[in-house]
């Protein structure tokens, strides 16, 4: 297993010998506005450079996971670059309406028990903030866990804060 921190969101997972793409924000340093009423919503974003090329990132990506369709989880760069025919991987029936509208043609919903490759994608539910009117405007989001014989088990949370469940 190797994890590579891209930007905020955006990582790369090497996994039994697979690698995922998850919540690509490749857009250049200050290409899109502020989010307002934020911490840092003086500032453009994506808030930093990527630390390689767009063509490094996406070298042998086997599969691309989209946890949710907020801006720093999947961009307009994203989805001009990535593939048509390249997997994704969504958290539910809106978001994948979306993601085909944008021309990709291989998209699946996230299960419990989805499996690719042999290696078992279990979808996990998160709540983007706190308070009732935080989470009806944020809107879903979901985590994910990887299992693999071969592997430890990697939990990746999303956008999500500690909650009960």
């Amino acid at each position: 297993m190797n994890i590579t921190q891209i930007r905020n969101a955006t990582i790369v997972v090497k996994y039994a010998n697979k690698k995922f793409l998850i919540d690509p924000m490749l857009a250049e340093k200050g290409t899109y506005a502020t989010f307002p009423e934020t911490i840092r919503q003086d500032l453009f974003n994506p808030l930093v450079s990527l630390p390689t090329s767009i063509d490094n990132i996406l070298d042998g990506v086997d599969g691309v996971i989209v946890t949710h369709l907020h801006l720093d989880h999947f961009d307009d760069v994203a989805k001009n670059v990535l593939p048509k025919n390249i997997k994704m991987f969504v958290q539910n029936e809106a978001d994948a309406k979306e993601v085909k509208s944008s021309g990709f043609k291989n998209v699946e919903v996230l299960q419990q028990d989805t499996v690719f490759e042999g290696i078992q994608l279990v979808k996990t539910n998160g709540e983007h903030g706190r308070g009732e009117e935080l989470l009806n405007l944020m809107g879903d989001v979901c985590g994910l866990v990887f299992k693999h014989p071969s592997e430890k088990v990697l939990y990746v949370a999303g956008d999500t804060v500690w909650y009960d469940a």
